[in-house]
């Protein structure tokens, strides 16, 4: 392997090694490593769902059935409280429980909720699935099994790790901040830097580059997982034509936006340019009036359809905000909206009335200004819920960017690149930004917010909507996000 440690000359320099590696994984089979390790958890709950219960049957019936449709209900529940605990994602905390632990958790609450279902259902008594206990048996064992298979493919994802290897093309800011979101999000692999000329004087001491771009078609002899290419400049015809060769061998070649979409969904808003997004497929939605549409049907039904199984819950939340302070339940407050239209936004009050008698400021994590009814209703996101009336008029979207206030928006548009971008839709209730970045109030979370939103924007989809839903159910249970 190239010496990462070595300084760097104004020579030519080989690397130390140039026997290929064996085993390098693809950059596509990388890419899409957590979406193959879910489907391979997913078909393990299944496959030993079915399989316990048909040894349950054997071992108390002596029959093997197979597949009833009595055991379509507990893997519907199974599948659906797995999804809700995060158990199909190989993270090492989630709500301070490791995978194993969380799939515990998920087939523990899965077969509460198919007992309660059975019982109410009078399917206990009547359907041999339910009885004798074998829908006891096939969870027992299904308890023992999931957490096995998170354990056990866990391992196999930490090995196939090691052998994950991304040759960086560049040593700058570009590289720089790849290094970071690679340190950050605690992605496997291994990052190997080729530096420009013009940049060896000003590289980081935390890149260490292990070699000069031409160097290139030494290392190119090695195996890579795929190839970055990180330069501030446009990449000059030679370079153009080594990875050119490059890609036709067989090696992934990704732009830096294009592998930030590839294993983070989302957009790198600092290292894109306009041009880029000119040219770029996606943003479909924004040139679609059937899409847009049906968009704003699925917003309708399904806001009017919430709004009426939430009213006994709205009704209850309004009586206690006006028991414990004085002030109007109904928090209204001026927000930007699509094409940076202003509109007022309806939100259950979880402050103090007099919260912003210093002017407008942002909100913070544990914040004094939280009355008591207040934070439980914003940990459950109750007091979201009003925000169904700004659908129903037309002012939001289920899903879209969260909506900032006018204030923050002039600051944040000064500070941050490509942020009026994300007035291009209308905003929304929840989003992807939402259910896959924690809760920030700062610009840098801004930042990062904008490049999920972006990715939403980007690669919008009825199926991803659908995921959004999903995603948020989790976070109401889980806390995460916001």
């Amino acid at each position: 392997m190239p010496d990462s440690e070595k300084v760097l000359t104004d020579e030519p320099r080989p690397p130390a090694r140039t026997t290929p590696r064996r085993g390098a994984a693809s950059g596509a089979a990388v890419t899409g490593l957590p979406a193959r390790v879910a489907f391979a958890l997913l078909a393990a709950d299944v496959g030993g769902l079915i399989l316990f219960f048909n040894l349950a049957w054997w071992l108390r019936l002596d029959a093997t059935p197979w597949f009833t449709a009595s055991m379509l209900l507990p893997l519907g529940i199974l599948l659906l409280s797995l999804y809700v605990v995060d158990a199909y994602a190989l993270e090492r905390q989630v709500a301070g429980m490791r995978p194993p632990a969380r799939a515990m958790v998920g087939v523990g609450i899965a077969a509460l909720l198919t007992g309660v279902a059975a019982y109410a259902g009078a399917f206990w008594g009547s359907d041999p699935t339910f009885g004798r206990g074998i829908f006891l048996i096939a969870f027992a064992a299904l308890a023992l099994w999931s957490p096995f298979c998170r354990l056990g493919l866990g391992a196999w994802v930490r090995r196939r790790g090691e052998r994950i290897r991304w040759l960086v093309i560049g040593a700058g800011d570009q590289a720089l901040s790849l290094r970071q979101e690679f340190a950050r999000s605690q992605a496997q692999g291994e990052l190997v830097f080729l530096a420009e000329h013009s940049e060896i004087e000003q590289v980081s001491e935390d890149l260490k580059p292990a070699g000069r771009l031409v160097d290139l078609g030494t290392f190119a002899a090695e195996p890579w997982s795929g190839v970055i290419v990180a330069l501030s400049d446009p990449a000059p015809e030679t370079l153009v034509h080594q990875l050119m060769e490059l890609r036709f061998s067989g090696v992934r070649v990704y732009d830096i936006a294009d592998f930030y979409e590839q294993l983070w969904f989302k957009v790198p808003v600092l290292h894109t340019r306009r041009g880029w997004l000119v040219f770029a497929h996606g943003f479909d939605l924004l040139h679609n009036p059937l899409g847009l549409r049906l968009k704003r049907l699925l917003d309708v039904l399904f806001a009017l359809g919430l709004l009426l199984l939430a009213l006994p819950v709205m009704i209850l939340v309004a009586v206690l905000i006006k028991l414990e302070s004085s002030g109007p339940v109904i928090f209204r407050q001026i927000r930007t909206g699509l094409n940076g239209e202003e509109f007022e936004i309806m939100k259950f009050r979880s402050m103090s009335y007099d919260a912003e008698r210093e002017g407008p400021q942002w909100a913070r994590k544990s914040d004094p200004r939280i009355t008591r009814v207040g934070r439980i209703i914003r940990l459950l996101h109750i007091d979201e819920l009003p925000q169904l009336i700004n659908v129903l008029m037309g002012e939001m979207s289920f899903i879209g960017p969260r909506p900032e206030r006018p204030v923050f928006n002039e600051a944040l548009e000064n500070e941050i690149p490509l942020y009026d971008l994300r007035h291009l839709v209308r905003p929304g209730i929840t989003g992807w930004a939402q259910v896959m970045y924690p809760y920030g109030a700062s610009v840098e979370d801004a930042l990062e917010k904008l490049q999920y939103d972006l990715y939403y924007i980007k690669n919008y989809s009825v199926l991803l909507d659908i995921g959004i839903v999903f995603k948020t159910l989790r976070v109401v249970l889980l806390g995460k996000g916001r």
